[in-house]
C-alpha cells in the first residue's frame, strides 16, 4: 500500500487555515485519542498552530464510531480528525457533524460522480451501503470547547478489507474499479468544509446549509 503523500497533499490545498497543519501518523490507537491529548497539552489554541490542525493516520487499532462501536480502520482509507476551537454552543455541535458529512458527499459528487447521501446523524452511505462515518467529540477546558471531528472513509479498500463489515460496506475504490488520490480527495473534503463552517460560524445561519443538506439526508 502506498503511503499518503504529504508533499502531493499540501500542493492541491488550498484552504486558509484547516489542514495547512497536519499530524501524520503511521499507525495510532485513534486519531480523535491523539487530538484530544494535544487539545489538553495545550489548551489555549488562540493564534496556536493547533487550530484548524488535521491529525491523520495509515491505521487505527482503536478507531471510534457512535455508541462506542469499533470502526475498523486497515490502511488505504482516509482516518483523520480536525481541531477547531468554537464559539458555537454545544447543542449546535451536530449540525458541525452534518456539514462534514455534507462536504465529504459534496466533493464525492463533484470530483468522482458518486452520489452518496447523508444518514442521520454522521454516516455517508452509498446504496444502503456504508461508505464512511465522522464522530464529533467535544473537549471543554474552562469555559472553551473544542471540536474533534473524526472522519473515517472508505477510499482505497479491496473487498477482503471490508470482509469484517459482512455486506454492509462499500469502498470508493469498490464503486470505482480503480484507486483514486487520497490527497487529492482529502485536500477538496477540507476546502469544502471550511467554507460551510466559516460560514456557520460567522452567521448561525444554519437554515440556508440545511436547503442543500436536506436534498440528500436520510433518516431510515
Amino acid at each position: 500500500m502506498i503511503n499518503f503523500n504529504l508533499a502531493k497533499y499540501k500542493k492541491s490545498l488550498e484552504t486558509d487555515y484547516i489542514g495547512k497543519n497536519i499530524i501524520y501518523l503511521k499507525k495510532t490507537d485513534s486519531t480523535n485519542n491523539f487530538a484530544s491529548k494535544l487539545i489538553k497539552k495545550r489548551s489555549d489554541l488562540k493564534n496556536s498552530p493547533l487550530e484548524g490542525t488535521v491529525v491523520l493516520a495509515e491505521t487505527q487499532g482503536k478507531g471510534k464510531g457512535r455508541l462506542e462501536r469499533v470502526w475498523i480502520s486497515p490502511e488505504g482509507g482516509l482516518w483523520f480528525t480536525i481541531i477547531l476551537k468554537t464559539g458555537l454552543e454545544e447543542k449546535n455541535l451536530p449540525e458541525v457533524t452534518l456539514i462534514a458529512a455534507y462536504s465529504i458527499a459534496a466533493v464525492l459528487d463533484t470530483e468522482y460522480g458518486i452520489k452518496a447521501i447523508i444518514k442521520w446523524p454522521n454516516d455517508i452511505y452509498y446504496e444502503r451501503l456504508k461508505l464512511g462515518g465522522i464522530l464529533t467529540e467535544v473537549e471543554k477546558i474552562n469555559s472553551d470547547i473544542y471540536l474533534i471531528i473524526g472522519i473515517g472513509i472508505n477510499v482505497n479498500l479491496d473487498t477482503e478489507d471490508l470482509a469484517p463489515f459482512g455486506k454492509k460496506s462499500v469502498s470508493i475504490k469498490t464503486i470505482l474499479g480503480k484507486d483514486i488520490e487520497r490527497e487529492y480527495f482529502l485536500s477538496k473534503i477540507l476546502l469544502d468544509f471550511e467554507k460551510d463552517y466559516k460560514y456557520y460560524s460567522r452567521t448561525k445561519d444554519f437554515k440556508t446549509l440545511f436547503k442543500k443538506i436536506e436534498k440528500i439526508l436520510n433518516y431510515d
